[in-house]
């Protein structure tokens, strides 16, 4: 008994000529059936998010401005470019990393307001004569009273 109930199979009789005569001429399609869940599906790769429509819109105002190629290609060679072994390595999340860059630094700079006015007066500039140690001090001090979570992560 339990051999007849395995060797049961459904098979779907031929359609007759009238019926597929009608659906012909009325353009019908036959829907999925029974057999097309077992067929392997075709990966797309149109579903990635590299839309050409989806990228931001690069607009020239001026001549000297940068064009979207011209960009593009800059982005490349930094990616491609040899990285800068004078700094420190360290590992983050790209969101994190991006932020962080964005960030303003302690580092002095010679076009600031206050190397201009000691240049004006003829002072020695001081920002030159601190040491690094008290410009990373001011920096860690700043991030000991941030409670952000970047910034406990660069303490560690």
């Amino acid at each position: 008994m339990s051999k007849r109930k395995r060797d049961v199979a459904f098979l779907k009789p031929a359609e007759p000529a009238f019926i597929a005569r009608m659906k012909e001429q009325a353009g019908y399609k036959e829907g999925p059936s029974v057999d097309t869940k077992r067929e392997a599906l075709a990966f797309d790769d149109e579903d990635s998010d590299d839309h050409d429509d989806e990228q931001p819109q690069v607009v020239v105002l001026n001549e000297g401005d940068l064009t979207a190629e011209e960009v593009s290609k800059a982005i490349q060679e930094k990616e491609e470019g040899p990285a800068d072994l004078s700094q420190r390595v360290v590992f983050c999340k790209p969101e994190k990393a991006k932020k962080n860059s964005q960030e303003p630094t302690e580092v002095p700079q010679e076009n600031s307001k206050e190397a201009k006015k000691s240049k004006a007066e003829g002072k020695p500039d001081k920002l030159k004569n601190k040491s690094k140690s008290e410009v990373s001090k001011k920096v860690k001090s700043k991030s000991v009273l941030s409670f952000n979570e970047d910034d406990e992560i660069e303490d560690s």
